[in-house]
């Protein structure tokens, strides 16, 4: 098999990037009106940093809606978070973008 044909077919069996998990989670949510934060990230897909996520979507040139949130931790101190939704204006930017990455590996989410 040559290389170029290896590359492909490992593509094809690569696992989603965490970056189109985060797409996948923030698609689905704002589908139901509804924004997350880094306990859904986590909790869905293992993410430890997901406002660097959110980040590196801003660079690609999605928009978010932010809500503060405050968590009352275990010692009873507030911990501040940001809930994120997909901006209107952005949904179609974020589902090509969701599909260009499952597309290059050859798969779908």
């Amino acid at each position: 098999m040559s290389a170029a044909n290896a590359a492909r077919e490992s593509r094809k069996t690569a696992k989603p990037l965490k970056i189109e998990l985060a797409l996948d989670m923030l698609i689905r949510a704002d589908r139901e009106s509804r924004y997350v934060m880094q306990y859904d990230a986590s909790d869905e897909y293992g993410e430890t940093c997901f406002h660097t996520t959110i980040s590196t979507l801003r660079d690609k040139g999605i928009d978010f809606l932010q809500l503060p949130y405050k968590h009352t931790h275990r010692h009873g101190g507030t911990a501040h978070f940001q809930s994120y939704r997909i901006s209107p204006k952005s949904r179609a930017a974020a589902l090509n973008l969701a599909n260009h990455y499952a597309a290059m590996r050859g798969g779908s989410l």
